[in-house]
Protein backbone atom coordinates (compact mmCIF):
# COMPACT_ATOMS: atom_id res chain seq x y z
CA UNK A 1 0.00 0.00 0.00
CA UNK A 2 2.89 2.32 1.10
CA UNK A 3 4.69 1.38 -2.43
CA UNK A 4 1.39 2.85 -3.95
CA UNK A 5 1.19 6.07 -2.20
CA UNK A 6 4.55 7.27 -3.20
CA UNK A 7 4.03 6.13 -6.93
CA UNK A 8 1.94 9.20 -6.98
CA UNK A 9 2.97 11.46 -5.92
CA UNK A 10 5.29 14.62 -6.81
CA UNK A 11 2.05 15.78 -8.79
CA UNK A 12 2.82 13.53 -11.61
CA UNK A 13 -0.44 11.94 -11.95
CA UNK A 14 -3.14 13.25 -14.13
CA UNK A 15 -5.98 12.47 -12.00
CA UNK A 16 -7.39 13.49 -8.23
CA UNK A 17 -6.55 10.98 -5.11
CA UNK A 18 -9.03 10.60 -2.61
CA UNK A 19 -7.00 8.50 0.19
CA UNK A 20 -9.50 6.89 2.31
CA UNK A 21 -9.17 4.33 5.75
CA UNK A 22 -5.80 3.18 6.28
CA UNK A 23 -4.77 4.92 3.49
CA UNK A 24 -5.35 8.20 4.45
CA UNK A 25 -3.50 7.80 8.24
CA UNK A 26 -0.53 6.78 6.29
CA UNK A 27 -0.41 10.02 4.07
CA UNK A 28 -1.43 11.87 7.33
CA UNK A 29 1.47 10.02 9.41
CA UNK A 30 4.56 10.86 6.66
CA UNK A 31 2.88 14.11 5.40
CA UNK A 32 5.80 16.22 7.09
CA UNK A 33 8.45 13.78 5.39
CA UNK A 34 7.23 14.48 1.67
CA UNK A 35 9.16 16.54 -0.94
CA UNK A 36 7.22 20.03 -1.31
CA UNK A 37 5.83 18.72 -4.52
CA UNK A 38 4.11 16.29 -2.75
CA UNK A 39 2.64 18.21 0.12
CA UNK A 40 1.58 20.25 -2.35
CA UNK A 41 -0.20 17.63 -4.23
CA UNK A 42 -1.74 16.37 -1.02
CA UNK A 43 -3.54 19.65 -0.11
CA UNK A 44 -4.51 20.95 -3.35
CA UNK A 45 -5.91 17.72 -3.76
CA UNK A 46 -7.93 17.46 -0.39
CA UNK A 47 -9.01 21.41 -0.89
CA UNK A 48 -10.56 20.26 -5.10
CA UNK A 49 -12.48 17.47 -3.41
CA UNK A 50 -13.85 19.79 -1.07
CA UNK A 51 -14.94 22.21 -3.43
CA UNK A 52 -16.80 19.35 -5.69
CA UNK A 53 -18.41 18.43 -2.27
CA UNK A 54 -16.86 14.83 -2.36
CA UNK A 55 -15.58 15.61 1.37
CA UNK A 56 -16.12 18.26 3.78
CA UNK A 57 -14.01 21.44 4.14
CA UNK A 58 -13.71 19.70 7.56
CA UNK A 59 -11.80 17.03 6.12
CA UNK A 60 -9.00 19.39 5.41
CA UNK A 61 -8.28 20.59 9.08
CA UNK A 62 -6.29 17.21 9.95
CA UNK A 63 -4.26 18.17 6.72
CA UNK A 64 -3.34 21.93 7.71
CA UNK A 65 -2.42 20.98 11.31
CA UNK A 66 0.51 18.81 10.13
CA UNK A 67 1.71 21.75 8.09
CA UNK A 68 1.74 24.52 10.89
CA UNK A 69 5.95 24.80 10.45
CA UNK A 70 6.40 24.81 6.16
CA UNK A 71 8.82 27.29 4.86
CA UNK A 72 8.12 26.23 1.35
CA UNK A 73 6.23 28.53 -0.83
CA UNK A 74 4.48 26.12 -2.60
CA UNK A 75 3.20 24.82 0.66
CA UNK A 76 2.45 27.67 2.12
CA UNK A 77 0.85 29.21 -0.29
CA UNK A 78 -1.93 25.88 -0.96
CA UNK A 79 -2.65 26.04 2.70
CA UNK A 80 -3.66 29.91 2.89
CA UNK A 81 -5.69 28.97 0.18
CA UNK A 82 -7.39 26.41 1.97
CA UNK A 83 -7.52 28.77 4.57
CA UNK A 84 -9.41 31.35 2.69
CA UNK A 85 -11.84 28.64 1.43
CA UNK A 86 -12.79 27.86 5.14
CA UNK A 87 -13.15 31.02 6.07
CA UNK A 88 -16.71 31.32 4.24
CA UNK A 89 -18.34 29.23 6.35
CA UNK A 90 -17.01 30.71 9.42
CA UNK A 91 -19.93 32.92 11.31
CA UNK A 92 -18.44 35.87 12.60
CA UNK A 93 -18.90 36.18 16.31
CA UNK A 94 -18.71 32.49 17.19
CA UNK A 95 -16.84 30.29 18.82
CA UNK A 96 -16.29 28.54 15.75
CA UNK A 97 -14.33 32.06 14.34
CA UNK A 98 -12.52 32.48 17.84
CA UNK A 99 -11.08 28.92 16.76
CA UNK A 100 -10.28 29.38 13.64
CA UNK A 101 -8.55 32.37 13.85
CA UNK A 102 -7.01 30.88 16.56
CA UNK A 103 -5.89 28.32 13.71
CA UNK A 104 -4.77 30.77 11.11
CA UNK A 105 -2.18 32.27 14.29
CA UNK A 106 -0.91 28.44 14.35
CA UNK A 107 -0.43 27.87 10.86
CA UNK A 108 1.40 31.22 10.54
CA UNK A 109 3.18 31.52 13.61
CA UNK A 110 6.28 29.71 12.60
CA UNK A 111 6.85 31.62 9.33
CA UNK A 112 5.99 34.94 11.13
CA UNK A 113 8.27 35.19 14.15
CA UNK A 114 10.92 33.80 11.68
CA UNK A 115 10.72 36.40 8.97
CA UNK A 116 9.12 39.16 10.33
CA UNK A 117 7.49 42.02 8.23
CA UNK A 118 10.56 43.66 7.30
CA UNK A 119 13.16 42.15 4.85
CA UNK A 120 16.14 40.80 6.49
CA UNK A 121 19.44 40.29 4.79
CA UNK A 122 20.25 36.94 3.21
CA UNK A 123 16.88 35.91 2.40
CA UNK A 124 15.93 34.39 -0.24
CA UNK A 125 13.44 35.35 -2.82
CA UNK A 126 11.37 32.33 -1.65
CA UNK A 127 11.25 33.73 1.85
CA UNK A 128 9.98 37.53 0.53
CA UNK A 129 7.25 35.36 -1.51
CA UNK A 130 6.16 33.37 2.03
CA UNK A 131 6.15 36.69 4.36
CA UNK A 132 3.41 38.13 2.37
CA UNK A 133 1.66 35.00 3.19
CA UNK A 134 2.36 34.89 6.76
CA UNK A 135 1.99 38.18 7.47
CA UNK A 136 -1.48 38.18 5.35
CA UNK A 137 -2.41 35.52 7.35
CA UNK A 138 -1.25 36.45 11.24
CA UNK A 139 -3.56 40.09 9.97
CA UNK A 140 -6.67 37.73 9.84
CA UNK A 141 -6.45 36.13 12.69
CA UNK A 142 -6.34 39.45 14.54
CA UNK A 143 -2.99 38.80 16.17
CA UNK A 144 -2.53 41.59 18.32
CA UNK A 145 1.19 41.99 18.27
CA UNK A 146 1.46 41.98 14.53
CA UNK A 147 -1.52 44.49 14.61
CA UNK A 148 0.53 46.74 16.56
CA UNK A 149 3.45 46.25 14.27
CA UNK A 150 1.55 47.00 10.79
CA UNK A 151 0.00 49.89 12.36
CA UNK A 152 3.32 51.42 13.62
CA UNK A 153 4.77 50.58 9.94
CA UNK A 154 1.71 52.60 8.73
CA UNK A 155 2.22 55.63 11.25
CA UNK A 156 5.68 55.86 9.73
CA UNK A 157 4.19 55.85 5.81
CA UNK A 158 0.59 57.56 6.68
CA UNK A 159 2.46 60.63 4.01
CA UNK A 160 3.10 58.27 1.31
CA UNK A 161 0.79 55.43 1.66
CA UNK A 162 2.31 54.33 -1.49
CA UNK A 163 5.82 54.30 -0.38
CA UNK A 164 4.86 51.19 2.32
CA UNK A 165 6.67 48.16 1.06
CA UNK A 166 5.21 46.25 -1.45
CA UNK A 167 5.37 42.43 -0.01
CA UNK A 168 3.22 43.71 3.68
CA UNK A 169 1.34 46.62 2.00
CA UNK A 170 -1.77 45.53 1.41
CA UNK A 171 -1.93 44.11 5.14
CA UNK A 172 -0.84 47.51 6.68
CA UNK A 173 -3.52 48.97 5.09
CA UNK A 174 -6.17 46.27 5.75
CA UNK A 175 -5.02 46.16 9.47
CA UNK A 176 -5.57 49.82 10.03
CA UNK A 177 -8.95 49.79 8.71
CA UNK A 178 -9.93 46.66 10.77
CA UNK A 179 -8.80 48.41 14.48
CA UNK A 180 -8.12 52.21 13.85
CA UNK A 181 -11.19 53.29 11.30
CA UNK A 182 -12.07 56.72 10.86
CA UNK A 183 -14.24 58.61 8.49
CA UNK A 184 -10.23 60.43 7.78
CA UNK A 185 -9.15 57.08 7.03
CA UNK A 186 -12.03 56.49 4.64
CA UNK A 187 -11.60 59.56 3.00
CA UNK A 188 -7.76 59.15 2.46
CA UNK A 189 -7.96 55.62 0.72
CA UNK A 190 -10.97 57.19 -1.41
CA UNK A 191 -8.43 60.06 -2.40
CA UNK A 192 -5.90 57.29 -3.21
CA UNK A 193 -8.13 55.16 -4.67
CA UNK A 194 -9.09 58.22 -6.72
CA UNK A 195 -5.91 59.66 -8.58
CA UNK A 196 -3.81 56.45 -7.90
CA UNK A 197 -2.34 55.20 -11.87
CA UNK A 198 -0.47 52.20 -10.28
CA UNK A 199 -3.76 49.47 -10.70
CA UNK A 200 -2.14 47.12 -7.91
CA UNK A 201 -2.23 50.15 -5.37
CA UNK A 202 -6.23 50.61 -6.35
CA UNK A 203 -6.69 47.07 -5.67
CA UNK A 204 -4.71 47.04 -2.86
CA UNK A 205 -7.08 50.25 -1.12
CA UNK A 206 -10.02 48.29 -2.50
CA UNK A 207 -9.23 45.61 -0.39
CA UNK A 208 -8.93 47.61 2.29
CA UNK A 209 -11.94 49.31 2.14
CA UNK A 210 -13.99 46.06 2.58
CA UNK A 211 -13.34 46.12 5.98
CA UNK A 212 -14.98 49.34 6.84
CA UNK A 213 -17.66 48.74 9.54
CA UNK A 214 -19.18 52.32 10.26
CA UNK A 215 -22.39 52.60 8.78
CA UNK A 216 -21.67 56.11 7.80
CA UNK A 217 -18.59 55.53 6.09
CA UNK A 218 -19.91 52.15 4.30
CA UNK A 219 -22.79 54.88 3.14
CA UNK A 220 -20.44 57.41 1.91
CA UNK A 221 -18.73 54.30 0.14
CA UNK A 222 -22.08 53.76 -1.24
CA UNK A 223 -22.04 57.03 -2.75
CA UNK A 224 -18.46 56.92 -4.30
CA UNK A 225 -20.01 53.64 -5.83
CA UNK A 226 -22.96 55.62 -7.71
CA UNK A 227 -20.71 58.45 -8.86
CA UNK A 228 -18.30 56.22 -10.21
CA UNK A 229 -20.45 55.22 -12.97
CA UNK A 230 -19.53 57.67 -15.62
CA UNK A 231 -15.45 56.39 -14.62
CA UNK A 232 -13.32 53.89 -16.23
CA UNK A 233 -15.37 50.35 -15.60
CA UNK A 234 -12.38 48.55 -15.74
CA UNK A 235 -11.50 50.78 -12.47
CA UNK A 236 -14.65 50.24 -10.82
CA UNK A 237 -14.50 46.60 -11.19
CA UNK A 238 -11.58 46.80 -8.27
CA UNK A 239 -13.54 48.59 -6.00
CA UNK A 240 -16.52 46.98 -6.24
CA UNK A 241 -15.84 43.49 -5.81
CA UNK A 242 -14.38 43.86 -2.36
CA UNK A 243 -16.69 46.25 -1.29
CA UNK A 244 -19.80 43.78 -2.12
CA UNK A 245 -17.69 41.78 0.32
CA UNK A 246 -20.14 44.42 3.25
CA UNK A 247 -22.60 41.33 2.55
CA UNK A 248 -20.49 39.09 4.51
CA UNK A 249 -20.39 41.17 7.54
CA UNK A 250 -23.24 42.43 10.76
CA UNK A 251 -23.92 45.33 8.39
CA UNK A 252 -25.73 43.56 5.71
CA UNK A 253 -28.33 45.86 5.86
CA UNK A 254 -26.32 48.43 4.42
CA UNK A 255 -24.95 46.02 1.51
CA UNK A 256 -28.25 44.64 0.65
CA UNK A 257 -29.32 47.63 -1.39
CA UNK A 258 -26.05 47.28 -4.06
CA UNK A 259 -27.29 43.69 -4.21
CA UNK A 260 -30.62 44.60 -4.95
CA UNK A 261 -29.73 47.04 -7.26
CA UNK A 262 -28.60 45.01 -9.75
CA UNK A 263 -29.64 47.05 -12.84
CA UNK A 264 -26.73 49.78 -11.51
CA UNK A 265 -24.30 47.68 -11.32
CA UNK A 266 -24.94 45.86 -14.75
CA UNK A 267 -25.16 49.05 -16.17
CA UNK A 268 -22.05 50.14 -14.95
CA UNK A 269 -19.85 46.97 -15.18
CA UNK A 270 -21.68 46.13 -18.30
CA UNK A 271 -19.33 46.24 -22.15
CA UNK A 272 -16.83 43.99 -22.72
CA UNK A 273 -16.58 42.61 -19.03
CA UNK A 274 -18.60 39.35 -18.23
CA UNK A 275 -21.15 40.10 -15.74
CA UNK A 276 -21.20 36.46 -14.56
CA UNK A 277 -17.63 36.24 -13.89
CA UNK A 278 -16.73 40.12 -12.28
CA UNK A 279 -20.48 40.18 -10.07
CA UNK A 280 -22.73 36.93 -10.16
CA UNK A 281 -20.21 34.26 -9.24
CA UNK A 282 -18.25 36.37 -6.98
CA UNK A 283 -21.34 37.36 -4.97
CA UNK A 284 -22.65 33.92 -4.70
CA UNK A 285 -19.43 32.44 -3.65
CA UNK A 286 -19.87 34.84 -0.86
CA UNK A 287 -23.25 34.70 0.27
CA UNK A 288 -24.83 31.95 3.02
CA UNK A 289 -28.36 30.77 3.58
CA UNK A 290 -28.54 33.50 5.77
CA UNK A 291 -31.71 35.78 6.36
CA UNK A 292 -29.60 38.54 4.04
CA UNK A 293 -29.40 35.23 1.06
CA UNK A 294 -33.28 34.68 1.93
CA UNK A 295 -34.59 38.20 1.40
CA UNK A 296 -32.43 38.74 -1.57
CA UNK A 297 -31.77 35.66 -3.60
CA UNK A 298 -35.06 36.50 -5.91
CA UNK A 299 -33.39 39.98 -6.64
CA UNK A 300 -30.32 37.50 -7.55
CA UNK A 301 -31.95 35.37 -10.25
CA UNK A 302 -30.59 32.60 -9.05
CA UNK A 303 -30.15 29.11 -10.79
CA UNK A 304 -30.34 25.60 -9.05
CA UNK A 305 -26.60 25.41 -9.16
CA UNK A 306 -26.17 28.80 -6.81
CA UNK A 307 -29.21 27.59 -4.03
CA UNK A 308 -27.24 24.45 -4.14
CA UNK A 309 -23.98 26.33 -3.15
CA UNK A 310 -25.94 27.98 -0.27
CA UNK A 311 -27.65 25.07 1.20
CA UNK A 312 -23.78 23.64 1.07
CA UNK A 313 -22.58 26.27 2.78
CA UNK A 314 -24.80 25.80 5.39
CA UNK A 315 -23.87 22.32 5.94
CA UNK A 316 -20.04 22.72 5.90
CA UNK A 317 -20.47 26.29 8.46
CA UNK A 318 -22.36 23.46 10.64
CA UNK A 319 -19.27 20.59 10.10
CA UNK A 320 -16.40 23.52 10.61
CA UNK A 321 -18.13 25.26 13.45
CA UNK A 322 -18.00 21.01 15.77
CA UNK A 323 -14.51 20.49 14.46
CA UNK A 324 -12.90 23.65 15.46
CA UNK A 325 -15.19 23.77 18.82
Amino acid sequence: MKELFVSILKNTAHYITDYQGDLLDAVLADLVELDNTSKLQIVQERRLLAEAGHISYADLLPVLDKLAKEESYLVVSAVSQVISALERFIDEGTEAERAFKALVAKLARHNYDRLGFEAKDGESDEDELVRQLAVSMMIRSNDAEASQVASQIFEAHKENLAGLPAAIRSQVLINEMKHHETKDLVATYLDLYTHATDAVFKRQLAGALAYSTDADNIQNLDCFLEGQICGQTTGLVCLVLPVLRVIKQPRKQLGLGRVKNWAWIKAALGGDMSFDSFVYLPITHLLKLSNAWRNTRNSLNHNFLTLLLAVTSVWESRRLQRVLT
